[in-house]
């Protein structure tokens, strides 16, 4: 399997509305994490960017939800070749 693929590869599906769906349901899952990981992440940038918790908090779920696009755009994406190391 070529490395490009499985780095730049996106979501598999025959058709364009499944193709889609798997993308969306990948961006999602990709949101979820980020916004899980932006709770521990405002603790540490409260003492380092000295503004307040949930400002903080703020801006790490801002950063889930353009990482969540960008995910999603991949995943859609015709021109990529397909991930071979993904199922649908």
């Amino acid at each position: 399997m070529p490395i490009a693929a499985k780095i730049l590869g996106s979501s598999p599906g025959g058709t364009s509305g499944e193709k889609a769906k798997t993308a969306f349901l990948r961006a999602l899952r990709t949101l979820i994490q980020g916004v899980a990981g932006a709770f521990p992440a405002a603790g540490a940038g409260v003492a380092i960017l000295s503004t307040g918790y949930w400002q903080t908090f703020g801006y790490g779920c801002v950063a889930a939800l353009i990482t969540a696009i960008v995910s999603f755009l991949q995943n859609i994406a015709s021109f990529l070749p397909e991930d071979p190391t993904q199922t649908s």
